[in-house]
């Protein structure tokens, strides 16, 4: 149950309410993704939002490199719909690895022009916003990129845990279906894509999110270090024709062919 406690947060005129999915990849993913939801929902929650951190009870998380999904959910009013174990309106989109935004429709169900997709990935957003049809992209209203593993803490081999140590992968495997985390909270990949998250939403304090995560370092430099496409900026105005406005020039246009 969310804090009781006045917040200028859950005191605000407008409501708040978000649902994060992070997607990824089956076994080998899991923790990366799973830190993502935690650390959004207990930020939230430490600050007087009612939140959900919903475990996959749909994908068959259990198998290996498949996609899979975490969810969290937070808002300024009790959850009523806890027991649903898909977010139906996503409006903030993780991805964890970046050919998933090949894979599937990881935007069902999000409102036009207010999604907000965050990709762990060191390419070009131009480059990858070509993967999505116009009708994925009508949803969005920020795209948004990040290279979390350039940024996350180098840890031997590799950042991703699956690459560097599968003793440690097969440890982690005893902190899924609810069972209390064995490995620290917000390590490794998760922190910048946490940051970016957090620093292209601007709904949760920077400083409140950090606060949860492990690597308090990696996930500001994810908030410092992400690039941004705003697909919900208007279209610029169109030129004027040389000699003044459209408007303008079609009152002149007509005046001359009537004096004709």
């Amino acid at each position: 149950m969310g804090s009781i406690l006045p917040t200028v947060y859950n005191l605000r005129k407008w409501p708040v309410y978000h649902e994060l999915t992070v997607w990824s990849r089956g076994i080998i993913m899991d923790k990366e993704a799973r830190d993502v939801s935690s650390c959004i929902a207990t930020a939230a929650r430490s600050l007087g939002f009612y939140a959900d951190n919903v475990s996959d009870y749909v994908d068959d998380p259990d198998r290996t490199n498949c996609l899979v999904r975490r969810y969290a959910r937070f808002g300024d009013a009790p959850i009523v719909d806890r027991f649903v174990y898909e977010n139906p309106h996503p409006d903030w989109v993780v991805l964890v690895e970046e050919t998933i935004i090949k894979a599937v429709n990881f935007l069902r169900g999000t409102p036009d022009r207010s999604g907000v997709l965050v990709i762990n990935s060191q390419r070009d957003p131009d480059y990858l916003l070509k993967f999505l049809p116009d009708e994925m992209k009508a949803k969005l209203a920020k795209f948004v990129v990040v290279d979390a593993v350039g940024l996350a803490e180098q840890r031997g081999s590799s950042p991703w845990m699956f690459v560097r140590n599968l003793s440690e992968l097969a440890f982690d495997r005893m902190s899924t279906e609810g069972a209390e985390e064995r490995l620290a909270i917000g390590m490794g990949i998760a922190a910048p894509l946490i940051g970016a998250l957090v620093a292209a939403t601007g709904e949760l304090p920077v400083d409140a999110v950090a606060a949860v995560v492990a690597d308090r370092d990696a996930m500001l430099r994810g908030t410092a270090q992400h690039t941004v496409a705003d697909l919900a900026a208007p279209a610029a105005p169109e030129a004027a024709p040389a000699g003044g406005s459209p408007e303008t020039v079609a009152a002149a246009e007509t005046a001359h062919a009537t004096a004709r």
